[in-house]
């Protein structure tokens, strides 16, 4: 799949995604965006905790940990560093999984 389709799924499954103050502000999807574009300990930092959907309340690391078997379920104490950061093509596929195609619990 080519790069600019893969931007353009992405894109329009932000268009879905909501949180507590309902659909993402431009903001919130710019920041994901950078990660998208250079996953790294500041960006995944950033944008880790950010709500994608709010029935029932899914972060973004909770989207990738359901797509990335890699991704650790706790992060380390204090200010330190990830062990892990998702690449590029594994947040695009969480993002796109938990909008997409909702739990039954997000269709209640």
């Amino acid at each position: 799949m080519s790069k600019q389709i893969q931007f353009t799924e992405v894109t329009l499954a932000l268009e879905f995604g909501t949180n507590l103050f309902g659909k993402l502000k431009p903001e919130i999807k710019k920041r994901l965006q950078a990660v998208i574009d250079n996953p790294c300990q500041e960006t995944w930092e950033d944008t880790y905790s950010i709500i994608l959907t709010f029935r029932p309340v899914i972060t973004l690391w909770q989207a990738v940990l359901k797509v990335d078997k890699n991704m650790p379920i706790r992060r380390r104490s204090g200010d330190a560093k990830w062990d892990y950061v998702p690449n590029s093509k594994t947040i695009i596929k969480a993002i796109k999984e938990v909008i997409f195609n909702p739990t039954k619990e997000q269709l209640n």
